[in-house]
């Protein structure tokens, strides 16, 4: 036992402030990642209630269409380019806009490449079907958009889905 070392100075400075710089570095990289998770989670949380919002009022707009789309109905009012905003008692920060699109499907000739002219018995009977199938889509099928905004921020949520117009009336020319 008279061989072992006796080491009874204890740590030296220049240690010590190696001790210390190592946990500064380890302290500040640690703080960084959670001040990016914590940055990541509040814009995520609002994220998702842009979300819940918009599929609270997707889900009044279907159980309790606008009274445009209700039989007997006239018109369907459709959307402009500019958003008309509205707001929402339960969520005083946000807001929300309805956008009512109607399906447009494109002439017959444009899809089938042909060009106007004579057409032969074939083609005018497909024609006729294409245009009752265009007229009746045109009627009863409608995307409807909603779009909500936070008022602070500005950042919005849009989300669309397709809605079947009952008030629309399927027509079948058959001559």
């Amino acid at each position: 036992m008279k061989n072992l070392i006796k080491n009874d100075q204890g740590m030296t400075l220049i240690e010590v402030m190696i001790s210390i710089l190592l946990f500064a570095i380890f302290i500040t990289a640690f703080m960084a990642g959670q001040g990016g998770n914590i940055n990541s989670s509040i814009k995520f949380k609002g994220e998702l209630l842009l979300k819940d919002i918009a599929e609270m009022k997707m889900n009044e707009v279907l159980i309790n269409p606008p009274e445009d789309f209700r039989p007997g109905a006239g018109k369907v009012n459709v959307a402009s380019d500019t958003l008309k905003f509205k707001e929402i008692e339960e969520y005083p920060d946000y807001r929300y806009a309805l956008q009512l699109f109607k399906v447009t499907i494109p002439e017959f000739e444009k899809i089938t490449g042909q060009q106007e002219g004579n057409p032969n018995e074939d083609q005018m009977v497909r024609k006729r079907i294409f245009d009752n199938f265009k007229r009746n889509m045109e009627q009863i099928v409608w995307q409807v958009v909603i779009t909500v905004e936070h008022k602070e921020s500005g950042a919005t949520y849009d989300l669309s889905t397709w809605y079947y117009n009952q008030a629309g009336r399927l027509e079948f020319d058959i001559n």
